[in-house]
This record gives structure tokens, sequence and C-alpha cells, in this order.
């Protein structure tokens, strides 16, 4: 009966629509309120503390609109003809007009302006807005727009005061000429999965868009356009193109993070968004807004990602806690100061040093010209050094190497594991982009699914070494190999494209690769 009630009703409108009979009279039994439930008193409180976080902070948060101009050469244009015939009109004219011809034109450009679009948040009455590097890189024209409490904008020039690629971090000034709303910054020490997190933002344009969501995890460390960036804190708050350096607030509508990237198979939000814990930025703002720009210390060192039970055994380590020194740079402050590849950095400075990432941090928050006391552990003996930090330079990240392919029948091959193995010479060195003076045996093939391919092993590195054993020679690298037992853990020292790399396995574990 409902159902017909229903189908009834509808069809009563329509036919009022369609035959313009007056609707009130054929569909008077259309109730005027439906049926509601009224929310716990909680629910409501809660409710209304998101709209007070909207009314308080929306008007700090900006919409960031930049502008960068390319010039482009104009397509070179073509001729039929013959060269020499050219040349002949160029200087004695055409022949058939009877006047020169003229001079070829230099090539013209035209230039194409190139726009983005971002947010920020306002941290100072005074108009300081904190938001992304990435937004504002390479802008010629910086357009920051302001909304009132009703919705009004009022657009202004912005100027960079500072920014830092490294942390995506930058500071924009705005003169208003009055004081401005601003934000209150949190302490991102104090966030935890599961807490309630609420994204402001200029989502593809949509200016004051406000999301909530939670943080769904918290010191994330993930790469982003071939640059590492550490600790971020992840949420399921709904950030897309255009949030960029826009606020994460918490509960309170204090700021905890700066909106930074996604997680977008897809291009567009899938629930995983991150942001730059606000204590990070702020230490960075500090130096912004004292010298435009940060200044790190620097060793020059290249670390494992992380030390496995093959590695203590075979560096004779107390313990996994330390940074596996992978690589050093050459004139750089590490080989000044004596530390060399294999060297366990234990302690910096009189900390522990417990991971990669500990020393990593530890480092670039050290002035540079400061000479550190560093605690490591070579050839299975801890020892002492003092390095002296230098500045970190700005560097271009490279991506991964691919996989070199040998060329011709191999000789005088060992296998192993799965891995063809054969002498290194000098003459392999260009195709393979070795290095001619390396010492140690080269891997020619890896079978598919075998031990070797577990390992991380591929074609064209060149292993030094097997549980810090020489392998100059297939021999010697046959005798090394028969001593080394898998159950208990191998580590190899290779090098990849003239890249060196520690290679750790234990059969039966995820191999560190």
């Amino acid at each position: 009966m409902k159902t017909l009630k229903r189908t009834f009703r509808w069809t009563c409108f329509m036919t009022a629509v369609t035959l313009a009979f007056p609707f009130p009279q054929l569909c008077a039994d259309i109730p005027a309120n439906g049926p509601t439930v009224e929310p716990h008193p909680e629910v409501l409180k809660l409710q209304t503390s998101f709209e007070n976080i909207a009314d308080m902070v929306k008007p700090a948060v900006v919409s960031i609109s930049t502008t960068h101009v390319e010039k482009v050469p104009e397509m070179p244009q073509f001729f039929f003809g013959d060269p020499f015939e050219q040349f002949f009109q160029q200087f004695f004219g055409n022949p058939e007009e009877g006047a020169p011809m003229p001079r070829r034109q230099r090539p013209q450009t035209h230039e194409f302006k190139l726009e983005g679009m971002g947010s920020g948040v306002i941290i100072d009455p005074s108009g300081l807005v904190l938001t992304n590097e990435h937004v504002v890189r390479d802008a010629d024209q910086i357009k920051v727009t302001v909304y009132d409490s009703d919705g009004n904008k009022k657009n202004y020039t912005g100027t960079v005061v500072g920014k830092d690629a490294r942390t995506d971090v930058a500071v924009v000034r705005i003169h208003a000429g009055h004081k401005l709303p601003y934000a209150a910054l949190g302490d991102s020490s104090s966030v935890r999965v599961g807490q309630w997190a609420i994204a402001i933002g200029s989502p593809f344009g949509l200016a004051q868009t406000m999301t909530v969501g939670v943080i769904s995890a918290a010191r994330q460390s993930l790469p982003i356009e071939g640059r590492e960036y550490r600790n971020l804190i992840q949420t399921d708050a709904a950030i897309n193109r255009g949030n960029s350096g826009g606020p994460l607030l918490n509960i309170r509508g204090e700021v905890i993070g700066i909106n930074t990237a996604i997680y977008a198979p897809t291009g567009v939000f899938a629930g995983i968004g991150f942001a730059i814990p606000i204590n990070q930025a702020k230490d960075i703002m500090q130096e912004l807004l004292k010298k435009g720009h940060v200044t790190r210390g620097w060793l020059g060192i290249e670390l494992a990602r992380e030390i496995t039970p093959a590695m203590v055994k075979n560096f004779g380590l107390p313990d996994n806690k330390g940074a596996l020194v992978n690589e050093v740079m050459k004139n750089s402050p590490a080989e000044k100061s004596g530390l060399k590849r294999g060297d366990v950095i234990r302690s910096f400075d009189g900390k522990p040093v417990a991971t990669s990432d500990v020393l990593q941090n530890a480092v670039t928050q050290t002035a540079p010209s400061k000479t550190i006391p560093v605690e490591i552990f070579r050839d299975k003996h801890p020892m002492k050094l003092n390095i002296v930090l230098g500045e970190r330079p700005e560097s271009a990240d490279t991506g991964e190497a691919q996989e070199a392919q040998p060329q011709g029948k191999p000789s005088q091959q060992e296998s192993w594991q799965g891995a063809k193995i054969q002498a290194f010479t000098p003459d392999m060195a260009e195709h393979f982009e070795q290095p001619a003076e390396l010492k140690g045996v080269i891997v020619v093939d890896v079978d598919a699914g075998s031990v070797a391919e577990d390992m991380g092993i591929a074609p064209g590195d060149v292993i030094r070494s097997i549980n810090q054993v020489p392998t100059p020679t297939p021999e010697a690298f046959k005798d090394a190999a028969e001593k080394a037992n898998a159950k208990e853990g191998v580590v190899l020292d290779i090098v990849r494209q003239g890249h060196p790399i520690y290679l750790s396995y234990t059969q039966g574990e995820e191999p560190n690769k």
C-alpha cells in the first residue's frame, strides 16, 4: 500500500506539472515535514566544533596563484630549393624579379604563461603566509587572494621571503595595510593516529574548501619527485590538487601540518594525503625569515637503509643500532676527516645513533664548520673520529639506473645461487658503466626465480666481496661463496653502474636491497 501511495504521489506531481492543475489540490496529502532523528548532544557539540573551526580559520587560509613566463623559439621555416641558389639570391638578387633577396631574420620567440594554483595560511597579522616551496617555485608573479568572513575576496601581490626545497616550505609576504586574520600554530609532536584532522584550501581552485578525516599514520617517509621527505603526517582528510600549502588542523583549530602531497594513482584523492609537521615548518620558517634560505650541516656520505642481522654478524657489531656508510664522496668533509666506506656510525656529537634517519636528522640540524666527535665501528673494532661538518650543497637527485645487459658470450664463468659470474676486465667498464679500476667479478646473468634474484643481484653488478672477504677473481669469489651460509646471512659489497651498494640476504627473511 505504501508503495502504491508513493507511486501515486509521484504521478500526481507529474500530472500537476504537465496539465498545469493546481498542485496543492492534487497533492494535499503530502506531509510538510518528514520524520527526523534527534542526534545525541555530544554529536551536536562535535558538529558545532567543526563549524567554529571553519568560522575561525577560513579567513586565514588564502589561495595562491602563480605565473611563470616561458620563452619558446618559433618553429623554423622550411623551403624547397638548392642551398647554393639561396646563396646567390641573397647576394646577387632573384634573376626572375631583378631584386635582391632580404637577409634571413633571427628566429622569433613566443612567450607562454604557465599558471599554477595552491593554498597558504596566514601565520602573522602583518601578512606572513606559510605555504609549500613547490607552490611558488619558479614563479614570476604571485597573487594571494584573501577572503573575509562573508566570502568577499581581495587580491594582493605576494613576494617570497624565503623557501627551502628540501622540506618544501616557503614563506610569502603580502602588504594589506591593516592587520589580517591568522591561524594559531600547534604542536605536531602531540599528534596521534586516530585524532581528528581538518584540511582547508583551494582544491581545483575551489577556494575555502574544508574536509574532515583523521590522522591515519605518523612519521611517514617517502620519495616525492626524486627527493626523500621524512616524518610526514598522513591523513585521510580529502586533499587534492590546489590544497598544497594549506593547513592541516586539529580539533582545536590549531595548525599541525602544511598539506604537501597525495597518493593519487588516478590523479585525484585516493584516501591518502601527507602534510609537513608544523614543528618542522616552524624551525625552517625561522631561518627563512632571517636569511631567506636554510643552512644545513653536511658529511658527504651515503648510508645503507638499515643494518640487518647478517650485517651485525659480518661487521662485528654488538647489535643492529647505527648507520652503515655505503659511500664516501670525494673531497667531502667525511673523506677529509677519515671516514670510510663500511664504517658504522654509532654515535654523533655524544648522542646515540639508532638508525640512518637519526643520523641524517642530526647532521642537517648541526651548523656547518662545527667539529663533531663521532664513534664508529671499523673492522669489528670501535673507534673515535672528529669530523668537521661542511655546508650541504643543493644537488640534483638522480633516478634509479637501468640494468645493463651483457654483450657476447661470457667465458670462464662461475655459477652461484643462479648468478653467472666471470672476471671483470677494463674493456667491460664502458659497456656496464663501471669504473675501469674496479677489482672484483662481474655478474653477466641472473636466473629468474633464483636465490641470486631474491638477493637483489642484477646483471652488470661487480661483486667486490662476500662477507667482507675480497673477491678480485672468479677463483677467489668461488672460495668465499663456498664459505658463505645463506641461513646465517650473506653481505655482498657490489658496485652497480659506478655506485657502491651493500646487499644483505638471510634465507627465510625479506632481503635488504
